[in-house]
C-alpha cells in the first residue's frame, strides 16, 4: 500500500470517494453529508486542507483521510479504508503530518463504520465515547404542547444567549468535549455558528427551533433544528439550563420540534446521543426515538514527535 497527498490529485480520483462516503452515511444515519463535502472539495482543491489516498498495489484508491488544524487541535475527517491496516496507516501517516505536530490536540467525530476504527484509534490512545444516532417517524408525532410554559421560535440573534446556555447547561460535563474541547466560550459560539450557519449539521431550520425564556429574558432552554436530508430534521442541540431542570421543558422543546418539522413535510427526525447519557436516553425512548446507528469521538492529547530517534513531547506553550 502507498500513500499521496490528495491535493495533487485530480477531481475525477477524488470525487468518487466523496461520493462513496455521502452515500454510506446517508445509508446508514439518514445524513446527507453533500453541502459539507464540497467545501471540502474546494478547500482541497485550493490547497487549505491536506489529505491523504491511500493506494493499492495496482495503484487504485482503497482509502482516504484528510485533517486540518483549528483552534490547536488536529481534526481529522473522512478516515476511511478497506482494511484495518489500511486504517492504521492512514492514521499513523496523519499523526507523523507537520500540523500534528503543532496541534495540542487530536479529535474526530466519525460514523462508527467498523470495528477496525475503534481499533485503531485505540491502539494510538485516542479516548473513545460512543453516540447513538437515533430517529423516530413523525407520521404519528403527538404534536405540540396545548399548554405549560411559553415557547418561542429562535432566532439568529440569540446566538449569543445560546452560546451562554450551552456553556451552563454543559459545566463539568465530560461529554461537552464533543462539542467544544475545553470547554471555552469561544468555543461554544464556533459551534454555534456551524449549527446556524455551517453544513456540517445540516440546515438550520428557525422555524423548527424553540427557546424558553426565564421572567428576566434570559433564555434557560432551547432546541436547535436542522434538515439534514430530504425531509429529515435533525435536534442539532437541546439543552436546559441546570436551575431549570426537572420542569419537563426538554420534552416540551421536542414536542414542538417535532410537531413543527412534521407540518413542514419532515418525514423523519433524528438525534445523537451521548450513550451514557441515561437520562435523555430514557426521554427519547419514551417520545419513540429507536436506534439508528453510531458515531464516534475520539480525543487524545499531543502527539510525541521524534528528533534524531528521540520523543519529544510537544510544548504546550510553543503550540500556542
Amino acid at each position: 500500500m502507498t500513500l499521496t497527498d490528495w491535493r495533487d490529485a485530480p477531481s475525477d480520483v477524488v470525487q468518487p470517494l466523496l461520493l462513496s462516503e455521502r452515500a454510506r452515511v446517508l445509508d446508514a444515519l439518514h445524513w446527507d453529508l453533500a453541502p459539507a463535502l464540497r467545501l471540502v472539495e474546494q478547500a482541497r482543491q485550493r490547497g487549505d486542507v491536506p489529505g491523504l489516498i491511500l493506494h493499492d498495489r495496482k495503484g487504485e484508491p482503497i482509502g482516504w483521510a484528510f485533517y486540518l488544524l483549528a483552534h490547536r487541535t488536529l481534526q481529522l475527517g473522512g478516515l476511511q479504508a478497506r482494511t484495518a491496516a489500511g486504517l492504521r496507516l492512514l492514521l499513523d501517516r496523519v499523526l507523523a503530518s507537520p500540523e500534528a505536530e503543532l496541534a495540542q490536540g487530536v479529535s474526530c467525530f466519525l460514523p462508527a463504520a467498523s470495528p477496525s476504527l475503534v481499533s485503531a484509534l485505540g491502539r494510538l490512545r485516542f479516548e473513545i465515547r460512543v453516540h447513538d444516532c437515533l430517529e423516530v417517524s413523525l407520521a404519528s408525532w403527538p404534536g405540540a404542547p396545548a399548554d405549560g410554559t411559553p415557547l418561542r421560535l429562535l432566532r439568529e440573534t440569540d446566538a449569543p444567549a445560546i452560546v451562554r446556555l450551552l456553556a451552563r447547561a454543559y459545566a463539568g460535563e465530560r461529554s461537552a468535549r464533543t462539542f467544544a474541547p475545553t470547554g471555552r466560550i469561544e468555543e461554544w459560539a464556533q459551534y454555534v455558528g456551524q449549527i446556524l450557519t455551517g453544513p456540517s449539521l445540516g440546515t438550520w431550520r428557525p422555524s423548527q427551533s424553540f427557546g424558553v425564556d426565564a421572567p428576566g429574558g434570559i433564555l434557560q432552554a432551547a432546541v436547535l433544528t436542522t434538515e439534514i436530508a430530504r425531509q429529515v430534521s435533525h435536534v442539532a442541540q437541546i439543552a436546559v439550563d441546570p436551575d431549570a431542570r426537572r420542569r419537563g421543558l426538554a420534552r416540551r422543546l421536542l414536542l414542538a420540534a417535532g410537531a413543527a418539522a412534521a407540518a413542514e413535510g419532515m418525514k423523519r427526525l433524528t438525534l445523537v446521543v451521548d450513550e451514557a447519557n441515561t437520562p435523555a436516553r430514557d426521554l427519547y425512548a419514551s417520545l419513540g426515538f429507536a436506534p439508528l446507528g453510531r458515531w464516534i469521538h475520539a480525543t487524545r492529547g499531543p502527539v510525541p514527535r521524534r528528533i534524531g530517534g528521540v520523543v519529544v513531547r510537544a510544548s504546550r506553550k510553543r503550540a500556542a
